[in-house]
Formats: C-alpha cells, sequence, structure tokens
C-alpha cells in the first residue's frame, strides 16, 4: 500500500513538472516556429512550418542591430558607473558605525519599494528643463540611479561576511583605505562585486520605460525600444518581430548561462547575515 502511495506520489510529482515546463516552454515555441516560418504563412494555423525561412533571423538582426549596440553601450557604462559608486558606498557602511547609518540603510531599502514608473513625470520635467531629454548621458544617469540602492544592498551584505582581520592587519602595515579597498578587499569580493554588475547589466539592457520617456531619436534607441518600434509599423511582419526578439534574449540568456555558479554564490554568501 505505502508503495503504491509512493508511485501515485511520484507520478504526479512529475506530471505536475512537466506540464509546467511545457506551459513555460510554449511561448518559447511559438516564437521559434513563427521565426522559421515564410511570411505568406505567418498567418496559417500550423505546428510546423512547411519549409524554414533562416532569412528571417538576417532580417532581424539588421533591424534591431543599433538597437543591441546602444543596449550594450548603456548597459556598460551604467554597469560602471553603479559599481564605481556602490562599492565604496557598501564598504563604508560595512565596516563603519556612525550616527544616521540605520536611515540611510532603510533610505536605501524604501526606495525598492516605489515603483520607478511614478517618478518618471517629474524626472521628465525636470530634465525638459535642464534640456537634457535625448541626450545619452541623461539616460546613463538614471539608469546609474535605479539600479544603485539595489547594488549597494548586495554588496552590503557580502562585504559583512569578509573577515575583518585581513583588513586590519593591512592597516597595521601602512595600507590606505583606498589602497585596502583596491588591491585586498575588491579580489576577495568576486562574487558579490559580479552579480551586482550582472543585475545592473541585465536590468539595464532590458529598460523600456525610461529610455520611452527620455530619448526621442531613434537613432539612440537601446533593443527595447527598437523592438516596440517594430510594433509601431504600419505592416506588422510577425516573423521578423519573432526572430528579433529570439536575437534579444540571447546576450541576457548566456549571462545567466556562463555565471549562474557566481549569481548564486555571491547571493547565497551575502545573505548570510
Amino acid at each position: 500500500m505505502i508503495e503504491k502511495q509512493t508511485i501515485g506520489s511520484a507520478f504526479l510529482k512529475w506530471s505536475l513538472r512537466i506540464a509546467i515546463t511545457l506551459f513555460a516552454l510554449l511561448p518559447m515555441y511559438a516564437a521559434i516556429i513563427i521565426a522559421l516560418t515564410p511570411s505568406s504563412d505567418v498567418m496559417n494555423r500550423q505546428l510546423f512550418p512547411r519549409y524554414f525561412e533562416i532569412s528571417n533571423f538576417a532580417t532581424g538582426f539588421t533591424t534591431i542591430g543599433s538597437g543591441i549596440r546602444n543596449s550594450f553601450f548603456y548597459s556598460g557604462a551604467s554597469t560602471i558607473l553603479t559599481l564605481i559608486i556602490s562599492i565604496p558606498a557598501a564598504y563604508v557602511l560595512a565596516r563603519h558605525h556612525f550616527r544616521g547609518k540605520q536611515i540611510v540603510l532603510f533610505g536605501l531599502l524604501f526606495t525598492q519599494m516605489i515603483a520607478g514608473i511614478v517618478l518618471l513625470p517629474s524626472l521628465y520635467t525636470l530634465f525638459y528643463n535642464i534640456n537634457a531629454i535625448n541626450s545619452v548621458a541623461g539616460v546613463i544617469l538614471v539608469l546609474t540611479g535605479v539600479n544603485l540602492a539595489l547594488v549597494v544592498w548586495i554588496l552590503y551584505g557580502y562585504f559583512q561576511t569578509l573577515p575583518v582581520g585581513i583588513e586590519e592587519a593591512a592597516m597595521l602595515d601602512g595600507c590606505g583605505y583606498l589602497r585596502m579597498l583596491v588591491e585586498i578587499v575588491l579580489p576577495i569580493s568576486g562574487p558579490g562585486v559580479a552579480v551586482g554588475a550582472i543585475f545592473v547589466f541585465v536590468n539595464t539592457y532590458n529598460e523600456f520605460v525610461i529610455p520611452l520617456f527620455l530619448l526621442t531619436d531613434q537613432a539612440k534607441y537601446p533593443l527595447t525600444l527598437s523592438l516596440y518600434s517594430m510594433l509601431t509599423d504600419i505592416t506588422l511582419r510577425w516573423e521578423i518581430i519573432a526572430a528579433a526578439s529570439l536575437i534579444a534574449i540571447i546576450p541576457p540568456t548566456l549571462i545567466f548561462l556562463f555565471f549562474q555558479k557566481y549569481i548564486i554564490n555571491g547571493l547565497t554568501t551575502g545573505a548570510v547575515k
């Protein structure tokens, strides 16, 4: 009786797992099928195309090529700027006790509770008044500010797990704070810094609303707006849109595949405290 219950329970668990997996993969399957379908057959109901149209991917890449370059530039610049600001800030919060520290930490946490879209109208007004609309530097600054609190929190938790003895020994040898941070703390904080960098890069790569509010020149559009522009065309070529969408998800997918070990290690280590 117990063995039958065990077999039935295992069958139910695996059935649910398979059903959830198929449900999750269904949109991806649909996108792949549409991307490989000739334009003349896109609107036909078919589970598999009669023949493959590989050129859809070449057309899709040509359409969003500038958007991909812009997204990599925005993501890279925002990631570097965020790390430059957040690393020393998180280190000071983790190692030093000062009046108002808890207020600062609560303030950082509070910013994560506010929906960013609520701030965009006032942000647009500010950028309009200082003639910063359609400014690449302005977009990078806003993207940096949006991700800053999250990265400070990640690094703050990670720095707290590092042994203080190494830093105390370095200070006894006459090592200054800046040199100690760069030459001692950062080399042993690789997983935490990697997690922060990956989060900023992927969040910026996927950002849609901020560039939509602040950019007007299509030559400066990131990937997300390039895809959105394809949906506003008079003639919708769904096979090209599907191919471009599949191309767009390749970079973040590769990042998580190659760096998932560092992501898990950095998050779990930083969560100990």
